[in-house]
């Protein structure tokens, strides 16, 4: 069984990516993400974004504050070492997502490894 605290610990990294995107400040979002972090999503347009968690960090900086922006977050698996988490998101910036993160634990620290994205 997996204990409070790991949820609690995983939620807080999931918080701290979400205070990033909606402050429109990526390096407020960093420490969620490993250094070797990837992403994965399909905008808006149907395009698909590819690559290093980089992309990521300067959309962030390059769309500024998310005012209005909800999220929702549930925590689907916990294993000893990794962690999948789906993020709801509504509004930000008038686009509404479907996040899935991979979360790795090591040296005892949870950090967003890979996110999947979809854009409604």
């Amino acid at each position: 069984m997996t204990n409070i605290s790991e949820y609690e610990a995983i939620i807080e990294v999931i918080n701290t990516y979400l205070k990033g995107a909606n402050s429109g400040k990526s390096e407020l979002m960093k420490p969620a993400f490993a250094n070797n972090a990837i992403m994965q999503g399909t905008n808006k347009d149907g395009s698909i974004v590819s690559g290093s968690i980089e992309n990521l960090y300067k959309v962030i900086d390059e769309s500024g504050e998310a005012k209005g922006a909800k999220s929702h977050i549930d925590v689907l698996y916990i294993g000893e070492s990794i962690a999948s988490v789906r993020v709801m998101i509504e509004n930000w910036h008038g686009l509404h997502f479907t996040d899935l993160h991979q979360l790795f634990k090591s040296n005892g620290q949870w950090k967003i490894v890979a996110k999947a994205y979809h854009t409604h």
